[in-house]
């Protein structure tokens, strides 16, 4: 007899897709930096500025894109998303002639762009699955590690090429094209089918399928509900300090392999191992998750991020270095592919995309904290070490304030029922 594939999973390959397409487009600048600077004239703090600004304009962005999903469709705001990222560097690739309007227009459609796209595809993701969520939640976010990786490099190999305007028009396109067509997948929930999660079928319904009425609906508490509890700022406060030191470490791994005479090429090569160990540890520690539970995995994997830090700091050569970023890209893209399934399972998935979007401003506040402060206690000590102590102390951190959270949620009754059994 012929087994249907749960629909669930079409959603986790869309949603795999498109996070790869957004991120690919977003880290991608990187490549673009040398030619922009070059273009416009313009000092590294400038153009460096271009990639700060827009990650947190689409990390904050989170907070209403994930709210109006909630309110209409994701498919409808994804859509929406997508058209504006491709349209973010196509009208960037026209702004030749002014730094101030290349800035303004690839900061705001682009950062807005990848806010509506980020954060309620994340979340339509934990909806559809229960039992196998931290999986499902691990493949999906995938895509972010594998477009990390694969963005930039396709960016350099078409400037080999073309000029750096028409490298972004070509972008634009795909973007375009690919996106709509993997938006075209999304579901906002089961419920939308009259399915459940996991595939599971309804009391007296022998096919496993029935109307979206007779689907039991979502439950949990509202972003307002969520705010005023302290597990909520508990749990803020853990991904705050947890991200400071992945943005920490993808900034400044190179300069430091730099310092050490560590070859251009291979300083380059750290990157794309931090990227490559990340997709490896959101496919392959998702699953352990969903046995052993997700806060317990979140806790471990945070305090290996604080023991990897420490061996950053004795790393003194290629070898050693190479080590550290995969093992480090693994660890925390084990933890960003939990954040959202710790999340589901505190607070429910009723109202999941304003509550990530919220939690999702401290993953903004990181991503200019972290390389800016290690960058200023560089100047300051003309050293790495203390900045790199610093991402251990931010890790450890985040474990209490994970802790703490875990026990402030037994205080906050959960209505899902079915989110007991992550507690």
């Amino acid at each position: 007899m012929k087994t249907r594939i749960f629909p669930g999973w079409y959603v986790v390959f869309a949603a795999h897709l498109l996070l790869a397409l957004i991120f690919g487009a977003a880290y991608s600048f990187g490549a673009f930096f040398s030619h922009i600077q070059a273009n416009f004239d313009a000092g590294r703090f400038s153009v460096a500025s271009v990639f700060s600004l827009t990650a947190f304009i689409y990390y904050t962005t989170g907070v209403f894109s994930g709210s109006l999903a909630d309110r209409i469709s994701t498919r409808v705001v994804v859509s929406a998303g997508v058209m504006l990222l491709a349209l973010g560097f196509f009208i960037s690739s026209l702004a030749t002639g002014s730094l101030q309007l290349f800035i303004g227009s690839f900061c705001s459609l682009v950062g807005l762009g990848v806010g509506l796209v980020y954060v309620p595809t994340v979340t339509a993701v934990q909806r559809w699955f229960v039992r196998n969520r931290s999986k499902a939640s691990g493949i999906s976010l995938a895509g972010t590690g594998l477009g990390t990786f694969i963005g930039p490099t396709a960016a350099g190999l078409l400037m080999q090429q073309v000029s750096w305007e028409s490298t972004m028009r070509i972008f634009a396109a795909a973007i375009a094209v690919a996106g709509v067509l993997a938006a075209m997948l999304m579901r906002s929930s089961p419920q939308e089918l009259g399915l459940l999660p996991d595939g599971d079928r309804q009391a007296g319904n022998n096919t496993g399928t029935g109307t979206a009425a007779r689907a039991p609906a979502q439950s949990g508490v509202r972003l307002a509900e969520a705010m005023r509890t302290t597990r909520f700022w508990w749990y803020f406060a853990a991904i705050l300090s947890g991200s400071i030191g992945m943005f920490l470490a993808i900034v400044h791994i190179n300069p430091y392999a730099r310092q050490l005479g560590v070859s251009p090429t291979e300083s380059n090569l750290l990157i794309g191992l931090i990227g490559v160990g990340n997709v490896a540890g959101r496919l392959f520690l998702g699953s352990i998750g969903d046995r052993m539970g997700a806060r317990r995995l979140l806790v471990y994997l945070t305090l290996a991020l604080a023991i990897l830090n420490i061996f950053w700091l004795g790393a003194h050569t290629f070898a050693s270095l190479a080590l550290f970023a995969m093992l480090f890209g693994m660890a925390n893209g084990g933890c960003i592919s939990l954040y959202p399934s710790v999340t589901a399972s505190w607070f429910g998935t009723a109202n999941l995309g304003a509550i990530l979007g919220a939690l999702y401003i401290a993953v903004g506040i990181a991503a200019v904290a972290g390389g800016s402060i290690a960058g200023l206690l560089f100047d300051v000590y003309q050293s790495y070490s203390t900045s790199i102590v610093l991402g251990a102390v931010c890790a450890l951190m985040s474990v209490g304030f994970i802790l703490m959270a875990g026990r402030e949620a037994r205080s906050f009754p959960l209505r899902a029922p079915s989110s007991r059994s992550f507690h």
